[in-house]
């Protein structure tokens, strides 16, 4: 059983698992090192990228925010398994330059490097999934040509959960 069992994630859930806090004053030498390793472990292709980003102000002027957004990559050599972005779980079988690669809306940011020199890439779920974690807009084009390359190359279709055309904000 794993030490480290308290994380800051958007993917935090509480299913039956054991959510013991555990102590750091009250561990040996031997469980500190461990718990570091897990740590650094878990730590390996975790990023963080700002964005700025608009919000309307109460005067009706448009004002700007610095956006935190945390994401896990996904490195490009082939037989990697998939990370996902938002949570940095990896997939079961789900491996890099496998046909079960074509499930995933893959982005390359080129903008932020690794310490390998590389971009950042990312698979996400859907198109929609990329937008809401990364506060952007995908063209419509661009998400049907993705749905429908999934829709053949699985048999199923997924759901759309399309933003609505106008946000209100108050």
């Amino acid at each position: 059983m794993s030490m480290l069992s308290e994380t800051n994630s958007v993917c935090d859930s509480n299913d039956g698992m054991d959510s013991t806090v555990v102590d750091y004053n009250n561990l040996s030498l031997e469980e500190r090192e461990e718990l570091e390793l897990e740590k650094k472990e878990l730590e390996k292709g975790k990023h963080r990228i700002y964005r700025r980003l608009s919000k309307r102000l109460p005067d009706g002027s448009t004002g700007y925010y610095t956006k935190k957004i945390v994401v896990y990559n996904t490195k490009s050599n082939p037989g990697t398994r998939i990370r996902d972005p938002v949570c940095g779980v990896y997939s079961g079988t789900d491996r890099v330059g496998s046909k079960m690669e074509h499930q995933y809306f893959k982005v390359k940011m080129v903008d932020y490097f690794t310490n390998e020199r590389e971009g950042l890439t990312l698979f996400y779920d859907s198109p929609e999934g990329y937008e809401r974690h990364q506060f952007t807009r995908v063209s419509t084009d661009i998400k049907n040509a993705w749905h429908k390359r999934r829709a053949e190359f699985t048999g199923v279709t997924l759901p759309r959960f399309d933003a609505p055309k106008h946000i209100v904000i108050k």
